[in-house]
């Protein structure tokens, strides 16, 4: 049999750490920086110095490079950091870059490439030998772990998009892809307040993911030899460039480059598509990770169950009434209808997600990854039970002057998130019970 993958060399595993710690450093300093925290810079600061040094920390434990590896993930850190850095320093008075961008540049680069250097030296430093380890790092999935990276990116901005939904900012910011007349990637951080940091955020960390998009997609041309694997990947990036047209059309109603309102026409329709389609565009990047995972990608045939085909129908249906059901909840959010047909589904989904996770930990309790799945989605649907009910608490509470309380916010968008999870978890049920389990074959 022929193996789906080929040697990419280090190249994935630098992708893995430069990226990875480039979403960590964005998300926590999203929610340091969020109104109501907006913690002191040198808090802030030194929060992001933490997780350079810890992304540094992770690759000299895990990686294969050391001081090498760390010094390269830190420059691809650095250059995914660009995106915001324009930001920081943007000249507000008279637009463009401050003069002291021919300083800034390099010394982001030098800066971050030895912090993280520095945390990789020390985690290398900290490990027995690496060829004595049962995985030694060459030999551990890391076009798996991009994808994960990818994953977990992709939820996040699924949390910064609930927030502002939470907040009613999505149209904080009035044009699209400028921001208020600017490049989006030179608006100064000065002028980020209130909810239009909120949106703002939310397109900057959408720009993080569609690169990291497109990077997956270099991962698997090079290390996948699966031509249908290769084409998904690109169909991911047509959804994640689609996601972005949507996000913007949300708030001009067409292809505009006017920041004034009166020529735009926002649209509630496109943006409750675009929540959806979010959350589909989470379920295809878990969908790449699971197809890339060693499992997955192991010359193991299927076990014959009986139940298998039982299993096979149960987890469509069950991804299938889940997106109904995600659709019903993005109508709730936007529109503020719906509430009591989301509410009924509620109920249909709980017994198809009890009856898919109690299945699949049950019945397959020799297959780890089947077992595992039905218990995080028998996890998260119990979770998301409470979140709804807590959520229709919420909506009866009246928000203040100053708009929904921070509680009200979180609740929304962890609800929101875990419905993520949970679809998540129809995906890859749907795949692996296909992957590792298969009827008996019929008798006449």
């Amino acid at each position: 049999m022929t193996s789906p993958t080929q040697r990419p060399g280090g190249a994935v595993e630098l992708l893995v750490f430069g990226f990875g710690t480039s979403v960590a450093m964005w998300f926590s300093g999203y929610l340091a920086r969020l109104p109501g925290i907006e913690a002191p810079s040198p808090v802030l600061g030194g929060l992001l110095l933490f997780c350079l040094a810890a992304g540094g920390w992770v690759a000299g434990c895990q990686g294969s490079g050391g001081l090498r590896l760390g010094l390269r993930a830190g420059l691809v850190t650095a250059a995914l950091n660009l995106l915001v850095l324009g930001s920081l320093l943007a000249d507000g008075q008279a637009g463009g870059l401050s003069p002291s961008v021919a300083l800034w540049l390099p010394g982001s680069f030098l800066a971050t490439a030895a912090i993280v250097g520095g945390g990789a030296a020390a985690g290398a430093a900290s490990q027995p030998s690496q060829r004595s380890l049962p995985s030694p790092p060459e030999a551990r999935d890391w076009p798996f772990w991009f994808a994960a990276v990818a994953a977990v990116a992709t939820l996040l901005l699924l949390i910064v998009g609930g927030v502002v939904t939470s907040h009613k900012a999505g149209l904080a910011v009035v044009d699209w892809p400028n921001s208020f007349g600017s490049n989006m990637f030179l608006f100064p951080l000065s002028r980020m307040t209130g909810g239009v940091y909120y949106e703002h955020a939310h397109r900057l960390f959408g720009s993080l993911v569609g690169l990291t998009t497109v990077a997956l997609a270099v991962v698997v041309y090079i290390s996948d030899r699966r031509e249908w694997l290769r084409r998904f990947s690109l169909l991911a990036v047509a959804a994640v460039i689609g996601q972005g047209i949507l996000g913007g059309l949300r708030v001009t109603g067409r292809l505009t480059l006017s920041a004034d309102p009166a020529q735009t026409a926002p649209n509630l329709t496109l943006a409750v598509v675009h929540g959806v389609f979010g959350q589909v565009f989470f379920g295809m990047v878990v969908a790449v990770a699971v197809f890339l995972s060693a499992t997955f990608r192991s010359g193991a045939e299927p076990v014959t169950r009986r139940s298998a085909g039982t299993d096979r129908s149960l987890s469509a249906l069950f991804t299938i009434v889940l997106l109904v059901q995600l659709v019903l909840g993005a109508i709730q959010r936007h529109l503020a209808q719906g509430l009591l047909i989301h509410i009924s589904l509620a109920v249909v989904v709980l017994g198809l997600a009890f009856a898919c996770g109690s299945r699949a930990a049950g019945l397959y309790r020799d297959l780890p990854v089947l077992r595992n799945t039905g218990l995080l989605l028998s996890a998260a649907i119990a979770l998301q039970v409470s979140l709804g009910i807590l959520a229709v608490v919420a909506i009866g509470v009246e928000s203040g002057p100053a708009g929904p309380a921070a509680w009200q916010v979180a609740l929304r968008a962890a609800h929101q998130a875990t419905g993520a999870v949970l679809l998540a978890c129809a995906v890859s049920l749907a795949i692996w019970t296909r992957r590792l389990a298969t009827p008996p074959p019929e008798t006449s």
